[in-house]
């Protein structure tokens, strides 16, 4: 499911990732533990498009790091990542632009996702009430 080889990345003269090489496989579950600045964030934003790796290969599901491989990928953050003074349905559906959704799946997406969290009567509520 997730191949990465030989992955490199530095910020000027200092490098975080030095030839990392991570294989997992459907069914198994991994956490990137370390200390700061080992490089944990840094491999998550390069798996998810927002940052460029120096070099090496990354697959997902056999096919090559990509926009359309952002569909595979899930991120539990650490802190709460959620816009307090948006409403629930405004949060919900800037995320899903960031996916790239187009507005009438990010519509029927967001809808959804309000409904199974029973929460589709508070869609208009800022998040932080």
């Amino acid at each position: 499911m997730l191949h990465i080889e030989n992955l490199y990345k530095a910020y000027g003269s200092r490098l975080v990732l030095a030839d990392l090489n991570l294989h997992i496989q459907p069914g198994e579950v991994y956490g990137l533990l370390g200390a700061n600045g080992a490089g944990k964030t840094t491999t998550i934003n390069i798996l998810c498009n927002l940052l460029q790796a120096d070099r090496g290969m990354i697959k997902i599901n056999n096919q090559p790091l990509s926009a359309a491989t952002k569909a595979f990928l899930g991120v539990a953050p650490q802190d709460n990542l959620l816009y307090k003074a948006l409403s629930c349905w405004e949060n919900l559906d800037f995320f899903a632009k960031i996916y790239g959704l187009s507005p009438k799946q990010r519509r029927l997406r967001v809808q959804y996702c309000l409904e199974a969290v029973n929460l589709l009567d508070r869609a208009t509520s800022p998040v932080e009430t």
